[in-house]
């Protein structure tokens, strides 16, 4: 339909099942839209040379009346003549808007980093906090000003306070991730820290070994921890029965729970909680005393793909079979058991290693469990908890 558009035209046309145009015949490509809801839009159609049609919204209806429609779509016919493409111009203005609105880091955090690592990051706000609380002096900073040289600088003073080149690197990676997506989503140009190369660190990493009196510490402790809890069982089946209330099944495996066989496996194999937390069933050989995995494509590349084994020949496999008796070794079961799915991973061995830690020479975490594995690979069987050892 060709005519001019006026304001009462444009009010007052009734909607049809399919988006209806008015075309102006006064000025090309200035036309309204009306939809089979009832919007009216007022849109400018151009073409660019050799482009595509191109279409730009002006205003809807009644916020812009056909007077303002009109003068704004002969602003735009002129930008057109003067060869200029006035979508992509109101394009990148509202870019640079976004841009100015999410330049510091604290902002874009907000904004954009945090719904995303949320949803898809398995450990996204613990990566979240630690940004926060790493670069909490730059969070104020816009993200154009971040440079190799800051971080430079940023490193050198946490390498003064102590702390290890790979701890170091670690943080940082975290902060690069995070810009890494403020490039990918054109919140900046281009990665400050592209050039920066991770500092040099010892890969070959140090084992620290327990004493013979640290490790009976431990093992008496975990040792002492199932006796007791034992004794709680038969005290309360006692007090059940005075009340006439059914006993419940005393605690006579060889294991109560998965602390003492996780502690053990970790001191003799030097895995870590999440190695260990990720065994299954499948992944052990008691015939050949073998345990191994394979290690994941995101590890190191020096790793990647390779079977990591760990030599079980001193690591008890006769607890490891008892283990495996309680749990009915069922392929695909985790080595710990059902008893630890709903656990925090993170303070799942937090007891245990807490009645030992603090009488050691040195204090240690779990991750950083002390290795036992000072005897020779093929050699006599050590004795169980509760047997008498040669001396």
């Amino acid at each position: 339909m060709m005519t001019k558009i006026t304001q009462r035209i444009a009010a007052n046309r009734q909607t049809t099942a399919k988006d209806l145009i008015l075309y102006d015949d006064a000025l090309a490509g200035f036309c309204p839209r009306v939809r089979p809801t009832g919007t009216k839009i007022w849109y400018f159609r151009y073409r660019t040379p050799g482009g595509p049609q191109r279409r730009l919204v002006l205003g809807r209806l009644p916020g812009i009346g056909a007077a303002m429609a009109r003068q704004l779509a002969m602003v735009a016919a002129g930008d057109v003549a003067r060869g200029i493409d006035v979508l992509a111009q109101r394009r990148e203005v509202a870019a640079e808007n976004l841009r100015s609105r999410q330049s510091t880091l604290k902002t874009f955090i907000t904004e954009r980093y945090e719904p995303w690592a949320l949803t898809y990051l398995r450990t996204g706000e613990f990566q979240l906090e630690r940004i926060r609380a790493d670069f909490a002096e730059w969070l104020d900073k816009p993200l154009a000003d971040l440079s190799p040289w800051l971080s430079d600088q940023w490193r050198k003073r946490q390498i003064a306070t102590g702390m290890a080149p790979v701890t170091v690197n670690r943080n940082l990676q975290r902060l690069r991730a995070l810009v890494a997506k403020a490039v990918m989503w054109k919140v900046i140009d281009q990665h400050p820290f592209a050039e920066v190369k991770p500092l040099r660190c010892d890969r070959t990493g140090r084992a620290r070994y327990l004493s013979d009196t640290e490790e009976q510490q431990l093992r008496d402790a975990l040792f002492a921890r199932e006796q007791e809890l034992r004794r709680n069982r038969e005290s309360f089946d006692r007090w059940r029965d005075v009340r006439g209330i059914a006993p419940l099944p005393l605690r006579a495996a060889e294991f109560i729970d998965h602390v003492r066989p996780m502690a053990l496996l970790a001191l003799k194999t030097g895995m870590r909680r999440g190695e260990l937390l990720k065994l299954q069933w499948r992944d052990v050989d008691i015939d050949d005393k073998w345990l191994g995995r394979v290690i994941p494509k995101n590890k190191s590349e020096h790793t990647a793909g390779e079977a990591q084994r760990a030599n079980l020949a001193y690591c008890h496999d006769r607890q490891l079979m008892a283990r495996m008796d309680h749990l009915g070794n069922n392929d695909g079961v985790s080595l710990m058991g059902k008893d630890r799915v709903d656990t925090d991973p993170r303070s799942l061995l937090a007891g245990a290693v807490g009645l030992v830690s603090t009488t050691a020479e040195t204090p240690w975490a779990f991750d950083e469990t002390p290795w036992a594995f000072d005897a020779p690979v093929t050699g006599p069987q050590p004795p169980m908890d509760g047997e008498e050892r040669d001396v």
